[in-house]
């Protein structure tokens, strides 16, 4: 990965994709970190309905990955492409509740943002309900603009894309 960290423990973590054994773990991570939206959004997000089954079928395609500090799994997320856009989505990003609001978040971006050029990827997107504010600022802040949005189920989800190389 790349030295991009700014604060020290990060230096500790790492990334990788977790073993079969590991999907219970990584449901209860997704659906906890995804339970604060639930009041935001006045129902469950998709998030809160993940199973153990979709993690595993993720862990066989090698599209989901854990992050690993003291030998725990603290984070998770999913990449893949995306086949109505044909860009590589960054999907089912997940901080444990005690590690959030440590840079982590910023530092799975930045991972899969890495992740991505190294597959010569142009472009990353990510989706996000609208009126999550928080996230949306989030971001926004590293970059990512809004390309569409359209209604899920009654919410307005934002389709946001960074670009990864400079334009020249």
């Amino acid at each position: 990965m790349p030295d991009f960290l700014k604060e020290e423990w990060l230096r500790e973590v790492t990334i990788r994709i977790p073993k079969i054994e590991e999907a219970e773990i990584i449901r209860d991570l997704i659906i906890a970190a995804y339970s604060p939206i639930e009041p935001i959004l006045g129902r469950k997000p998709r998030g809160m309905l993940e199973t153990t089954e979709k993690v595993i079928d993720r862990i066989q395609k090698n599209t989901v990955y854990v992050v690993i500090y003291k030998d725990e799994i603290i984070g998770t997320f999913t990449m893949r492409t995306n086949k109505n856009h044909d860009l590589l989505e960054v999907q089912k990003v997940a901080v444990r509740e005690d590690m959030q609001n440590k840079g982590l978040g910023s530092y799975i971006m930045e991972s899969a943002e890495h992740m991505a050029r190294e597959l010569e990827e142009r472009k990353i997107i990510i989706e996000t309900y609208e009126d999550h504010k928080q996230l949306v600022d989030f971001y926004l802040h590293r970059g990512y603009k809004v390309i569409k949005d359209r209604i899920r189920k009654g919410n307005v989800v934002l389709l946001m894309e960074k670009k990864l190389w400079r334009e020249d």
